[in-house]
């Protein structure tokens, strides 16, 4: 039998192991975006076929988060960890060597199941090896997996899709997964959490995936069909219904598969509340950011992930730092910080045209990776400090599933705003340009005729029409940099709106004077086999 002294010497290892696989597992879920087009050509598939690659991703982890929870009664820590992540690196392979398109999206499902559980094992692992006054630290190490992910997948993705192949994407995984998959079963203890088994909770299981699946469908699909469409009407609809069952169903069972009493407690409530804003700062703008690189600015999608380095390399720096801070200082002013900086640098990218200097590429980027550091590492150990040591696993899944939901609502939120954004302002720049004056055509006309005669040879030799293409190109880039500046302004406004949850954040037990000895034991709670 493994004592709790030799599990908890190794912790430090265990966490490399534990950061390694959820940065492989985030890093999939943006690394296939730049080869889409490139799969579409070798199996022949439209762009609604093939969106599924990324969808049926997306949907299925979600679907799986809430399952870690309840598996962490039945096997240990280790088993559950290391299958999931052996799942993920098998799917992978298959994914690699997908031979028709049903094969990969049945590779990128069993991708997700293994993925999906790996995010919130890891912080569940985390929250047991740590205890309450170093926890912070653990967190914010284990998070640069998290927030790096997002940031280089779309970098690499595209280099080795240029380079290789888009089957390399996925080939990439096997040997990073082979060596964490060897080095875990060599580092990592069989811990266990504490408590009985208990009976699943199959109503409430179903009718959270229902809501989870239609609502994720939804916002992934609106902008595309409409949100006034009928299949998005019938999504919402589904959503509803789902969560309502979900939580009358919560309410009754003994063994719930989420025990709602969580929310009351202050600070696990306020962490997902903000983990939310927060995703949408982090998911939107960087959804937002390499399209502005590459539409209005003119890079190509490699050289775009390079101008979004800053971003990654601050974080990688920065996360370690916050968790430190967050073991010494409250979460109210750490957060704030956090917000502050990530809500000022989406306002200066409001700022942004295609002709900004590298500083307003650069500075606003380094702000933001230190204000989400800021925000991610103080906030986990806020919420998992504030929980009851047995309901971690579950604590951590939910949090999970939050942050995923948060990001998917920041990228429909921020994508439908900026498209009504640029119609909007094509049609206030439209209607200051007269085009059927003979002025406009006197002053405008000679400066242009040149170039509509050389990319339009077949227009009508009218200086009108002519004039009217090319006020019509100049209007529409003026208004998609209009746009793009108002998306980054609304995802900043969102950021700094989540101040004053911030300060309604309540010291942990640890930084308390007459507690400070609080979660001492913490380990001791949890049995090894």
């Amino acid at each position: 039998m493994t004592s709790d002294r030799d599990l908890r010497a190794n912790r430090w290892g265990v966490l490399g192991i534990i950061m390694l696989g959820t940065f492989m597992a985030v890093l999939d879920s943006s690394i296939v975006n730049v080869a889409l087009p490139h799969m579409m050509s070798t199996f022949g598939v439209d762009r609604e076929q093939i969106e599924w690659v990324a969808t049926g991703f997306m949907l299925t982890s979600a679907v799986v988060m809430p399952l870690v929870g309840w598996l962490t009664k039945r096997i240990s820590y280790k088993a559950l960890y290391l299958g999931s992540l052996l799942l993920f690196t098998l799917a992978s392979a298959a994914c690699a060597m997908a031979w028709s398109y049903e094969s990969l999206i049945a590779g990128r499902i069993l991708q997700a199941v293994g993925g999906g559980a790996i995010q919130p094992i890891g912080m569940a692992i985390v929250a047991e090896l740590f205890e309450p006054h170093e926890r912070g630290k653990a967190l914010g190490i284990w998070g640069m997996g998290i927030m790096a992910g997002p940031a280089i997948g779309p970098t690499l993705g595209g280099y080795l899709t240029d380079a290789y192949s888009w089957r390399t994407i996925f080939s990439v995984n096997l040997p990073v997964g082979a060596l964490t998959l060897v080095a875990g079963m060599i580092v990592m203890g069989p811990l266990r959490a504490r408590g009985a088994r208990q009976a699943f909770d199959f109503f409430g299981f179903g009718f959270l995936s229902m809501a989870l699946i239609a609502g994720l469908t939804a916002l992934s699909n609106g902008q595309v069909k409409g949100w006034e469409s009928d299949y998005i009407r019938l999504c919402e609809a589904i959503t509803v219904v789902g969560l309502v069952m979900f939580i009358a169903v919560e309410l009754a069972v003994e063994h719930p598969l989420l025990d709602l009493r969580l929310f009351a407690i202050r600070n696990y409530m306020l962490s997902i509340v903000l983990a939310v804003f927060r995703a949408i700062g982090l998911f939107g703008s960087v959804f937002l950011f390499p399209i502005f690189l590459q539409n209005q600015m003119g890079y190509t999608p490699v050289e775009a992930g390079l101008w979004m380095l800053p971003n990654a390399v601050t974080v990688g720096l920065t996360m370690p730092l916050a968790g430190w801070l967050a073991d010494r200082y409250p979460p109210a002013a750490l957060t704030t910080l956090g917000c502050i900086l990530v809500g000022s640098s989406l306002l200066l990218f409001g700022l942004l045209d295609p002709l900004s200097e590298w500083s307003m590429l650069v500075l606003p980027q380094i702000a933001r990776g230190a204000g989400l550091a800021l925000m991610m590492a103080p906030l986990m150990a806020a919420s998992l400090n504030a929980v009851p040591r047995g309901e971690l696993p579950m604590a951590s899944s939910f949090l999970n599933v939050f942050q995923n939901v948060g990001g998917s609502l920041g990228i429909a939120l921020l994508n439908t705003f900026v498209t009504n954004s640029i119609h909007r302002h094509a049609v206030r720049i439209g209607e200051g340009f007269p085009v059927e004056s003979q002025g406009f055509v006197v002053r405008f006309g000679y400066q242009v005729m040149h170039m509509v005669v050389r990319h339009e040879p077949g227009m009508v030799a009218n200086p009108q029409n002519k004039v009217a293409f090319a006020a019509a190109q100049a209007i529409s880039r003026r208004a998609q940099v209009l746009g793009f500046d108002n998306g980054f302004f609304l995802a900043g406004l969102i950021l700094l709106a989540a101040i004053p949850l911030c300060l309604l954040l309540k010291p942990a037990a640890h930084h308390l004077q007459d507690e400070e000895k609080a979660g001492e034991a913490a380990t001791a709670e949890y049995v090894a086999e």
